[in-house]
């Protein structure tokens, strides 16, 4: 079937926002079944992305790219006459790039004097059911109005990576734990993840990066679980969380990921919120948070807490934890 136009989306990073990312790739692609859709992200993060059927073609562009390269790549955007751009980062380099585009741009804008308020006076201004993916909806143009249904996130595990991952974990009936996070206010601490794994009474992996300290401080105490921080790709990470039972971990990228495969998560907040893009969606999943006047206190978690004990973290139990996934 003959494509009728080109369409181009935008979102360059992070791998959580990429993921969120894929709930209006739904919505744009119901609306232009017949479209060529490209997508447009950094190499480093474009494996989430393959295999998924709202996506015609990945654009890649690299990560350290100097002006000069960036006004080239413009050049091939501009040359690529594609119908309509919805530029969901809203950048200065998805703005340069997209400077000679002769289309229309449907732009993201972000709330940011709404987080500025929230931030630093605590005066929350965000709508009570405010999340990312509504907010990306919001700047599809006409093709979504207020009221209309917003698709879950969407992510693509082949049968054989599915079957290759079971060969590397070894379990058929396990769980996932993702302790860590960019930044550590974001991460609840090693102890209680120590604790949590004794009462669960399933086998456990740990999913992470090889610089996320916490998940060798957890398998250091706890000979039981598979580490295998530092020792997947992207791919074989999303696989290991597809054949998984159920998920664990801080707000962060790979949490997400598990939802976009349809597997339960339980999201443990602290400095971040629905306000900053974290939360889950999935009905069978939860997020616990305390509800604490000091928070959310950042964007991504990275401002350090002004407090001796990072109350907002510390105040979640084990037991609570425990208690979502009851029944699931």
């Amino acid at each position: 079937m003959p494509f009728d136009q080109k369409i181009l989306i935008i979102r360059f990073s992070s791998i959580g926002d990429i993921i969120l990312a894929t709930s209006p790739l739904r919505t744009i692609r119901k609306k232009f079944p017949n479209a060529q859709i490209h997508f447009l992200t950094l190499d480093d993060f474009a494996p989430i992305l393959e295999f998924h059927p709202d996506i015609d073609r990945l654009i890649l562009l690299g990560k350290n790219k100097s002006i000069i390269d960036l006004w080239r790549f413009s050049d091939y955007i501009r040359k690529q006459n594609f119908t309509i751009i919805f530029d969901l980062h809203n950048s200065l380099r998805s703005n340069f790039i997209t400077l000679r585009a002769n289309t229309h741009i449907f732009q993201l804008k972000k709330p940011r004097w709404n987080r500025f308020i929230l931030f630093q006076f605590h005066i929350n201004q965000f709508s009570d059911d405010f999340s990312t993916m509504k907010m990306y909806h919001t700047f599809l143009g006409d093709i979504w109005q207020e009221g209309d249904e917003i698709p879950n996130t969407s992510l693509i595990v082949t049968n054989h990576e599915k079957k290759m991952a079971r060969e590397f974990i070894n379990y058929d009936d396990y769980l996932v734990i993702i302790p860590g996070a960019a930044w550590e206010q974001k991460q609840w601490s090693a102890d209680k993840y120590n604790d949590l794994i004794k009462q669960l009474g399933k086998p456990v992996a740990l999913l992470g990066g090889k610089k996320d300290k916490i998940c060798f401080e957890i398998a250091k105490k706890e000979s039981t679980v598979v580490n295998l921080a530092g020792k997947t790709s992207l791919r074989q990470a999303l696989a290991i969380l597809s054949n998984s039972s159920h998920v664990i971990g801080s707000d962060t990228g790979l949490t997400h990921a598990a939802e976009a495969l349809n597997i339960p998560v339980t999201m443990i907040l602290g400095p971040t919120s629905t306000q900053t893009g974290a939360g889950v969606h999935l009905k069978k999943s939860v997020h616990l948070e305390k509800n604490i006047w000091c928070r959310p206190c950042s964007q991504n978690g990275k401002r350090p807490c002004y407090r001796k004990t990072q109350i907002c973290m510390e105040s979640i139990s084990v037991p609570e934890v425990l208690h979502s996934l009851i029944g699931k």
